[in-house]
């Protein structure tokens, strides 16, 4: 069995980062501090439990499990966006030697960006496409990302909606 964050992890990382890699892209963006807002939903539905012989307080435990395995996570982050990060070839890539990812852009303007990904490893394999827009004169993005990690016998299918908003040069102490 897929362990879930592990998998939302890796396929997060390895979307969003292997996008930047090799080529980097000719979106026109601001450098410094990005407000990202990542909506992932995980295209899976939780295991069926029989909770009717477990004691009230294990049941809703369960449930309250199980509810947050489905439907839409959304995370808000701020992050810095520097020149150096966009010069560099290995820019926000995966530390997880085990994955080889390959790459095709199919789209790379100063307003969009479009990708094919795949990725294989011991963990499995991960296929997807990802697109970029730049919005506002480089001060927003809208992003789709739609991938599909199969391993061990099954697959996962993850769909993720990013929107970032620029909030300025200055980064201040946020990497």
């Amino acid at each position: 069995m897929f362990a879930t964050r592990t998998i939302t992890s890796s396929i997060l990382v390895v979307g969003i980062t292997t996008v930047l890699m090799a080529q980097a892209p000719a979106l026109d963006v601001k450098l410094g501090l990005w407000e990202n807002t990542i909506v992932t939903n995980m295209g899976m539905a939780a295991p069926a439990v029989d909770t009717s012989k477990m004691p009230p307080e294990q049941a809703a435990k369960i449930a309250e499990m199980m509810k947050g395995m489905m439907g839409d996570r959304t995370v808000v982050e701020k992050n810095c966006l520097t020149k150096e990060d966009l010069a560099k070839d290995s820019f926000m890539m995966p530390e997880d030697t085990r994955q080889k990812c390959t790459r095709t852009i199919t789209t790379n303007t100063r307003s969009a960006f479009a990708a094919t990904i795949a990725c294989t490893g011991e963990r499995g394999d991960t296929k997807g496409d990802i697109n970029v827009e730049s919005l506002a004169g480089g001060t927003a993005y809208k992003s789709t990302m739609k991938m599909a990690a199969t391993g061990r016998g099954r697959t996962m299918n993850m769909t993720m909606t990013m929107t970032g908003k620029y909030l300025g040069a200055d980064c201040g102490t946020v990497k």
